[in-house]
């Protein structure tokens, strides 16, 4: 009977209390431009502070790792994105250009460096927002890590390998024209992870509330929940799905509805 209450209540308790907690998911917009009036984004001045601040204690090797504007002391390792990185360098004559979507300022790459090192030649470009892109250059830029305005200004100096979304593509608003691109590019591995769908045949449109223990300040973000056929058909028809996983164990809930963060490795046709 213990074993059962203690199955029992805590999935409730913890959706009751992402329901009525002011922070987290909320809302089912019409659209973007709706969802952005209220939202207070991303490129925030004092969020890029914040990231600043904590980026400069990794690289300095004052903590191990940060992401979203926190510290750790012993990062979780993303063993999936890695095994995957290995494999493409592996077939590639142990040769590795990353595009790392939104990868802020060099948060993925810092992870993995260590991983990596002995590879032939590793090339890490990200792809973010202006002033990200300025501070990057600025300050974290160098022969294995670069940043660039868009899709288009790193093809004219890179040709990735692989293109990386971790825990972005549910923020960028026209998210199919930019897979257009990207699959235009002809860049062969698509790896995307922490993705939320939509338990709905439906995209939903709602606006993420992050506590200001993250940046030191509220932020808030419009994001999509995709429908995940709809996603799954138009990447299949360009795409092979090489393998999806369940990228958190833990749940999650946009108001009633609980909800995985998942990922898929997708090899272009």
């Amino acid at each position: 009977m213990h074993y059962l209450l203690k199955q029992f209540f805590p999935p409730i308790f913890r959706t009751l209390y992402w329901y009525s907690f002011k922070y987290g998911w909320k809302g089912d917009y019409e659209s973007f431009e709706a969802a952005n009036k209220i939202a207070k984004g991303y490129d925030d001045q004092e969020i890029l502070e914040k990231i600043k601040e904590t980026t400069r204690k990794v690289v300095s090797g004052e903590v191990a790792y940060e992401r979203d504007g926190i510290v750790y002391d012993t990062p979780k390792m993303n063993f999936s994105m890695l095994a995957t990185l290995l494999m493409v360098a592996s077939k590639n004559k142990n040769k590795l250009t990353v595009l790392d979507f939104g990868g802020s300022l060099g948060t993925t790459y810092n992870h993995k460096k260590n991983y990596l090192n002995e590879l032939d030649s590793l090339h890490w470009c990200i792809v973010e927002q202006p002033n990200y892109v300025e501070a990057g250059r600025k300050e974290f830029e160098h022969d294995r890590l670069h940043f660039y305005y868009s899709l288009e200004e790193c093809l004219q100096h890179h040709q990735p390998d692989i293109i990386i979304f971790s825990g972005v593509i549910q923020y960028i608003e026209k998210t199919y024209e930019l897979l257009d691109q990207i699959r235009m590019s002809g860049v062969k591995y698509l790896y995307i992870d922490y993705i939320a769908f939509n338990d709905e045949d439906r995209d939903r449109i709602a606006i993420q509330h992050v506590p200001p223990e993250f940046y030191g300040v509220p932020a808030s973000y419009t994001c999509w929940f995709y429908s995940k056929p709809k996603l799954y058909q138009y990447m299949k028809q360009h795409y092979h799905l090489v393998y999806d996983f369940i990228a958190d164990p833990d749940k999650y809930y946009i108001q009633l509805k609980p909800w995985n963060y998942e990922g898929q490795l997708w090899e272009l046709k």
